[in-house]
């Protein structure tokens, strides 16, 4: 008996994943100044240290023969990484594929990005770009069904993790719904000025709701968000909201069983 097919078949849903929403996808995503996921973590992490997790998830279609025709990976990207030579995990939403809008296995990873950081007692970094759930649900299939109501509360993870670990977060594109809520539900939050924006609707809604037409700027830009303290801090630019992070996860402790790290430095004067 040989497991090479199946084999075969995990590695040729990795190589997929990889190409997360396609060249166009990618393209309209860098068009409109802002970097993919894969491209954010990688410029968050030291080199060479992010270690996917389930980048094999997704939703898979066969032929009459049982072969692999298509793949659609999770729209989450996680991993663990280190920043600052510290162990980290690391994890956001993928928004060449459907916008961020979950996918089931996307919504799965963010679920279990949260899990990890609690088992294994490691700082959580999100980076969120994402439009929540569609009410037409993920596929064309119809709207998506809810959890069944014996299901854990979908926040108990959220909650468990701020009270366990150090929570970052950053908006590098326009979030609503779900990533929002994630957002906000951090220790330490920062959007990028030139690329985020923060949203309960967007610009079409509010105006077919209010008949006011409204950037998502003006919805929910950082001028907004900077001033009513929805986030912490606003950034000039992705790479600026990356580095904000990376500074406040050097003055915390990986856990709360654990004190904050003590760096060398140069300032040996007395103190009281």
């Amino acid at each position: 008996m040989s497991w090479k097919d199946e084999s075969d078949e995990i590695m040729r849903r990795r190589e997929l994943a990889r190409a997360q929403g396609g060249e166009d996808g990618i393209a309209r995503q860098h068009a409109k100044g802002r970097l993919t996921i894969r491209e954010r973590i990688d410029k968050l992490v030291d080199e060479g240290s992010f270690d996917e997790v389930g980048m094999g998830a997704g939703e898979p279609e066969y032929d009459e023969d049982g072969k692999l025709t298509g793949f659609s990976p999770a729209n989450f990207v996680l991993g663990f990484a280190k920043i600052d030579g510290r162990r980290c995990v690391v994890g956001g939403e993928d928004f060449t594929l459907k916008g961020g809008s979950p996918s089931p296995a996307g919504l799965r990873k963010s679920i279990y990005a949260e899990d990890l950081a609690i088992q294994y007692r490691v700082p959580l970094v999100r980076l969120h770009e994402g439009s929540g759930g569609s009410v037409g649900g993920s596929s064309k299939r119809g709207p998506s069904l809810p959890s069944p109501v014996y299901d854990r509360p979908r926040f108990r993870s959220v909650a468990q993790a701020m009270a366990s670990v150090p929570v970052a977060t950053a908006a590098m594109g326009a979030v609503a719904g779900l990533p929002a809520a994630r957002l906000v539900a951090s220790h330490f939050s920062v959007m990028s000025k030139a690329t985020a924006q923060i949203l309960t609707a967007g610009p079409a809604v509010v105006e077919r709701a209010m008949g006011e037409k409204k950037t998502k700027d003006e919805l929910g830009g950082w001028q907004v968000h900077a001033k009513n303290g929805t986030v912490d801090n606003a950034a000039e630019d992705e790479p600026a909201a990356l580095d904000e992070i990376r500074r406040f996860l050097s003055y915390m402790p990986a856990n709360v069983w654990e004190l904050a790290p003590v760096l060398d430095n140069s300032d040996r004067g007395p103190r009281r």
